[in-house]
């Protein structure tokens, strides 16, 4: 298992300031910003895998609700407030424990009502998820 200070430190990466408690109950998110858009990466731990000692679908699929979400947020003013409409994950490979996981966000449209975001979560350079996501605008 890598230490996070390790991939903390290489690529500038931080870690992300989660404002809810929900994501670091399970999960320490880095990030570090590249053009318009955030990079996110996190380790796989053991308490994200399922029984059969893979990354859990829930997991990925939290991950990209909130890797997308983050970056459409990132495109918006700070006072825009928005919902997930529509997630959808395709699960391509499995990973296991000690896996450092990465986004790669190659879409994003903000709309006036609707915003849209999709992208890859990636293992070692390959795709391990597909990702896109559509976001309701609530107020800006």
């Amino acid at each position: 298992m890598t230490d996070i200070n390790d991939k903390k430190e290489g690529g500038g990466f931080s870690v992300w300031p989660t404002k809810g408690r929900f994501v670091p109950s399970f999960a320490t998110i880095l990030f570090r910003t590249s053009g318009q858009n955030l990079i996110f990466r996190v380790e796989v731990l053991p308490i994200n895998c399922n029984g059969a000692e893979i990354a859990h679908g829930g997991f990925i699929s939290t991950l990209a609700d909130v890797w997308l979400g983050y970056n459409v947020a990132h495109q918006l003013p700070e006072s825009a407030s928005f919902v997930t409409a529509n997630l959808c994950v395709d699960f391509l490979t499995p990973v296991r424990s000690g896996t450092w996981l990465e986004s790669a966000i190659d879409r994003i449209k903000i709309g006036t009502r609707l915003c849209h975001a999709s992208g890859a979560i990636i293992a070692d350079g390959k795709p391990i998820a597909a990702m896109h996501g559509t976001f309701a605008l609530l107020a800006i």
